[in-house]
């Protein structure tokens, strides 16, 4: 399919919100309803159509993933991205694709018409398109070098490729934007996108034809050794059907692996989700080392819980399908009653094992908070405490940890020795009545192999369960992470404002009305009674003594904190309506310094780390341009690696003053509404504060200055 076939199935850029909606019901999302009526004002400045475009698929109550990469190597991502919105560049201007999917083969692509019928474009086409959003300034410079030399047809394209490739290596653009669910989604929508249901069906389904294979091939050795028809026939169907489990055990490794990736991803999101969207107050509660601990318990609680399902789902089948084999041999009804009593004494062990597991936790983790604790104040230990004493209660922490884990070790292996080895004999026992009653030596060799399969299902099912237990235990700490996600997500069906869309005039920016907030098991409210009204492009100065309440109230505007009781509202919305990022996309705020921190990483990435990452040419340009106007100029001059040199805890160390300076062009190159300030001059001295102010009133369109009196 031509390039002009790529022409007619675009959208134009106006009409994104409703490729959006196209794109959304093609790959069974869901949408609200009613369906918000989404805005057709593209913003003028073309480096914030990605940003309406984030408000229009959060009015949908989904979100778009950003997919960076290299000039040359567009593929990988893109075959990966569907279903996806890419930006082209068409005869009328900037326009959208959207990607349904693409080929298993990777050689076509399916695209969404603005009639909403499907078209097959092959994919090196899209891939082209993509790539010539990059190739502006350098296409016109390659075909002029190419007229020269003559070459025609395919060999040109591919010498234009290769030259273009060479120019452009290192130069980064946006391959598409995925369409998905937000992390903070409903389960049960985001098991839907994955297909879960069905692939769980196949997963069972699997397992039950494996373990009715398994118990055929018993019946047939069994029968030919005991019954004396062990001829070639009979070898050879055995031998079949052995075969025949191989690819059937594949295909159950293959579902379960890109089920348990696919579900590993999603908690992983929810927990990053979360742990950004955690309030403030509830971060800190705990310090640094609670904190740290909450990051293990989540890793243990994604590998115990997938696990432990997994293998608990497979172990139930195998189990339910030996005792009803076990039915059937000559063990009869009561093979039946041992196996269920000893799978009832087993729950009643494996239900102990969580205490001693929460036991063993509570100590891991209490000794890893008062680690991280220490390794933060040692400095302070060395000066103030007396050498003998340093390690009185470490030596104490780590006797009590060895104590539990001794507890959970001894207990876990008698358990899981009683769990394999213990079945077996039990069932055997069952089946001497009627062995003794002179069963047919078939039944009993089918008896027997029900036997050893119910202790081996009785075994995994027990690891499975322990993992269980494990998961619920770390589920309590990882609990607040998993519950910010959800509440982090806004409210879909609201159309909050494009990007530098203009307020009706008697609207207010940012309103505040009675504003009162109380710090979690404080006696008293820090903010009570507070109001405040902002309009666009106003300044306003923000004074008051200490611990009144003004950094509190900075932290509430900008997000980082719940807003208590009253009303606040930005652009007529209130907190519910946005998301998280999309309140943090219209307030920028500079907290005070030892509340801010220079990232580990280069300045650039510092720099721009709320505005774009990798930067483009045009991003890195304004950020040095903002730097030289905050006095950061000689900074940069002795620099090696310029913007790019690395700073923070092990990089290019930043005095103060730079360091607030850095923490100001953060707030100013995120482009965002309003700007807070928080004594983001306290050190800087009077000539520099001065050029800082200056730069800050040229370029922050409405400005909160916080300071004292």
């Amino acid at each position: 399919m031509s390039e002009e076939t790529l022409e007619a199935v675009a959208w134009p850029i106006e009409r994104a919100g409703e490729a959006l909606e196209a794109l959304a019901r093609a790959a069974r999302l869901p949408l609200p309803n009613p369906l918000p009526a989404l805005s057709h004002a593209v913003p003028e400045d073309p480096s914030r159509v990605g940003e309406w475009l984030d408000a229009a698929a959060h009015a949908l109550g989904l979100e778009l993933k950003l997919l960076y990469t290299r000039h040359g190597e567009v593929e990988t991502p893109l075959g990966r991205a569907a279903p996806a919105l890419v930006e082209v560049v068409s005869t009328q201007g900037s326009a959208v694709v959207a990607l349904l999917r693409v080929s298993s083969s990777g050689q076509t692509a399916r695209l969404i018409a603005p009639d909403e019928s499907l078209h097959k474009v092959p994919f090196s086409t899209l891939t082209a398109a993509v790539r010539a959003r990059a190739e502006g300034h350098q296409g016109p410079v390659a075909d002029r070098v190419l007229e020269r030399t003559g070459l025609r047809g395919p060999q040109r394209a591919t010498a234009r490729r290769a030259l273009l490739g060479l120019q452009l290596a290192n130069t980064y653009l946006v391959a598409g934007r995925t369409l998905r669910l937000p992390p903070g989604a409903r389960l049960r929508h985001h098991l839907r996108a994955l297909r879960g249901g069905w692939r769980l069906l196949l997963l069972l389904l699997l397992a039950g034809v494996i373990q009715a294979g398994v118990l055929s091939m018993w019946w047939l050795i069994g029968r030919g050794a005991f019954e004396g028809q062990l001829d070639p026939g009979w070898l050879w169907a055995w031998a079949l059907m052995g075969l025949t489990m191989v690819p059937l055990q594949a295909a159950l490794a293959w579902v379960q692996g890109t089920l348990v990736m696919d579900l590993s991803a999603l908690l992983r999101r929810q927990l990053l989700a979360g742990a950004l969207a955690l309030p403030v107050d509830e971060a800190r509660r705990g310090g640094i080392g609670e904190y740290v601990g909450r990051t293990y318990e989540s890793a243990g609680l994604e590998q115990m819980s997938l696990a432990g399902s997994f293998a608990s789902v497979l172990a139930v089948i195998d189990l339910v399908m030996a005792a009803s084999v076990m039915a059937a041999g000559p063990a009869g009804g009561y093979g039946l009653v041992a196996l269920g009593g000893f799978c009832c004494g087993m729950a009643v062990l494996v239900a102990r094992q969580a205490l001693l597991f929460r036991r063993w936790t509570e100590a891991r983790v209490g000794m890893t908070h008062a680690l991280i604790e220490r390794m933060l104040g040692y400095r302070t230990r060395l000066a103030q405490e007396q050498p003998e004493r340093w390690h009185d209660e470490e030596d104490q922490e780590l006797a009590h940890y060895a104590k539990a884990s001794e507890q959970w070790d001894e207990s876990t292996a008698r358990v899981m020795t009683l769990a394999r080895r213990g079945l077996l004999p039990v069932a055997i026992l069952a089946t001497l009545p009627g062995v003794l009653a002179g069963a047919p030596a078939a039944r009993i060799a089918v008896g027997v192999g029900a036997a050893l399969m119910a202790a081996r299902a009785v075994g995994a099912l027990t690891v499975g369960s322990l993992a269980l237990l494990g998961a619920r235990v770390l589920f309590r700490s990882v609990r607040p992470i998993l519950k910010a996600a959800k509440c982090s997500e806004g409210v879909p069906g609201a159309s909050p404002l494009s990007p530098g869309a203009a307020l009706p005039e008697e609207q207010a920016l940012l309103e505040v009305r009675d504003l009162a907030f109380r710090h979690p098991g404080s006696p008293r409210a820090v903010l009570e009674g507070a109001s405040l009204v902002v309009r666009s492009g106003e300044r306003v100065l923000l004074e008051g003594p200490s611990g009144s309440g003004k950094s509190t109230f900075a932290s509430i505007l900008t997000g980082l904190r719940g807003q208590g009781s009253g009303l606040l509202l930005l652009g007529g919305l209130d907190r519910a309506t946005w998301t998280t990022d999309g309140w943090g996309a219209q307030i920028a705020g500079a907290p005070q310094f030892h509340e801010n921190y220079v990232v580990s990483g280069t300045l650039a990435m510092n720099l721009l780390l709320g505005r774009a990452w990798p930067p483009t040419p045009e991003d890195l340009r304004v950020a040095r341009a903002l730097c030289e106007e905050l006095g950061l100029g000689e900074l940069l001059s002795r620099m090696p690696s310029g913007l790019m040199q690395m700073v923070g805890e092990s990089g290019w160390q930043l005095s103060h003053g730079e360091q607030s300076r850095v923490f100001v062009a953060r707030a100013l190159l995120q482009r965002a509404r309003i700007v807070v300030l928080d004594e983001a001059f306290g050190a800087l001295d009077p000539v520099t504060m001065r050029k800082v102010m200056a730069c800050v009133e040229a370029r922050a369109p409405t400005l909160i200055v916080i300071a004292h009196p």
